[in-house]
């Protein structure tokens, strides 16, 4: 007898395991429709850390997300808290409003997991990287996000980078990097093969303490 009940409450248990993440995500989706919360307030709450690498709980984020300044991390993710800025143009020159906007990136040691650098399947960082975030640029083309300064991959002398993916007015994905000139590692041949696969290189107009980085992006053909 006690073995059917010890397997029933197993089976119990392991459901409610499994469902208690999209009980989650569907009541996030509700409250995000009714302005009952914000996609920052989400991304910076480490109760939902667990949640970001769900591909159900980036799809809320990116159903959801307008034109908003937002905060990809919690308050006690380690690492230089940075603004990024931007002014994005479509590829006649105009600025391109309400556009979405997709963002991901590695911690300051230059992980995408919090228990690896990268992640293995299904796209692996791109679809699952714990700082991420959706966002629309405004009316004017413009976009504000604050994060964490990411880092290098270990091992690697890739410098650090924030990954971005733009959707053009022609249905078409802007797909690009947002580099950091005061990056050590952007040096020498590192630099110059960044510049000639166009990525973006900008210097901080902010603080040593609080940095700022600017970007005007214009995608070419």
């Amino acid at each position: 007898m006690n073995i059917p009940i010890t397997f029933f409450f197993c089976i119990l248990f392991s459901s409610a395991c499994i469902s208690q993440p999209a009980e989650q995500i569907k009541t996030l989706n509700t409250k995000l429709a009714k302005g009952e919360t914000t996609i920052s307030q989400i991304l910076s709450d480490p109760v939902y850390m667990s949640l970001h690498s769900l591909t159900p709980f980036r799809d809320i984020i990116k159903q959801n997300a307008k034109a908003e300044k937002i905060k990809l991390n919690i308050d006690a993710e380690p690492g230089t808290k940075i603004t990024v800025k931007g002014l994005i143009f479509d590829r006649s020159g105009k600025p391109l409003a309400n556009k979405l906007v997709y963002v991901y990136q590695t911690s300051s040691e230059g992980w995408y997991s919090d228990t690896a650098p990268h992640i293995l399947k299904n796209e692996g960082d791109r679809r699952h990287a714990r700082l991420f975030g959706y966002f629309k640029t405004n009316a004017t083309g413009n976009f504000e996000f604050y994060t964490v300064k990411p880092s290098g991959y270990p091992n690697s002398s890739l410098p650090a980078h924030i990954h971005i993916e733009i959707a053009m007015d022609d249905n078409s994905n802007f797909i690009s990097e947002l580099l950091f000139d005061d990056d050590p590692r952007l040096i020498g041949e590192i630099r110059a093969r960044s510049i000639q696969e166009k990525f973006f290189i900008v210097k901080n107009t902010g603080t040593v303490t609080a940095p700022v980085y600017e970007y005007v992006i214009k995608p070419v053909n």
